[in-house]
């Protein structure tokens, strides 16, 4: 009895809130939760417990898990890896979301990630990242904050041989009306050869 007089209270503090047309949409958020979740592709590393995709190209690693904790954004952690033996570089405000019908959608630009999320926010990674990461390369050690190099170009990640670096990337929650989505990181590039490398990651949007 005590359940049904709960959704009853439910029902109404949605109606008051939201509108009694959106109230469909309340209760499926609220009881059945979209989230993101990796789609197959026979060149990814899809790692189970997270659900995070890894690539391998040109001796970079690249990995992007989608953090669902997070219901402001839609939030995903980016790991790049230089296996190489050489500096790698690359630009964060270059990447992108991509959905199934073409439309484009930059990253919530860092002033604005006080609208969005709380003051101080600071992201978490699933607790099962690092040893997932860890079995799928032994020298890959995810402890702490990875080193910053200083350098002149501001906007430009600096990455050195066998380091990482890792950044978290915002999108507007529904911005994408697709539920096939890409995030998008281009022209990961060798300080050696300027040979570069763009990672696409593939997921999709799905109800629990």
């Amino acid at each position: 009895m005590k359940i049904v007089t709960h959704i009853f209270i439910l029902l109404f503090l949605a109606c008051a809130l939201f509108g009694c047309a959106k109230v469909p949409d309340f209760i499926k958020d609220t009881f059945q939760p979209e989230v993101i979740v990796p789609v197959f592709d026979p060149d990814a590393t899809i790692m189970p417990q997270t659900g995070t995709v890894g690539y391998v190209r040109n001796g970079v690693k690249a990995m992007a898990v989608p953090l669902n904790d997070v219901k402001a954004v839609d939030a995903f952690g980016i790991f790049i890896y230089n296996g190489t033996n050489h500096w790698i570089s690359f630009k964060k405000k270059d990447c992108q979301m991509l959905d199934g019908t073409g439309k484009v959608t930059k990253p919530i630009d860092k002033s604005q990630e006080s609208f969005y999320l709380k003051k101080n926010f600071r992201p978490k990674l699933p607790p099962e990242f690092a040893a997932e990461v860890f079995r799928w390369d032994k020298a890959i050690r995810i402890q702490g904050d990875p080193a910053v190099l200083p350098r002149e170009d501001v906007e430009k990640t600096t990455v050195m041989p066998r380091q990482y670096t890792r950044f978290f990337l915002y999108f507007p929650k529904r911005s994408i009306n697709y539920s096939n989505l890409r995030i998008i990181v281009p022209r990961v590039t060798s300080e050696f050869n300027e040979q570069q490398t763009t990672f696409v990651f593939k997921f999709k949007v799905q109800r629990n």
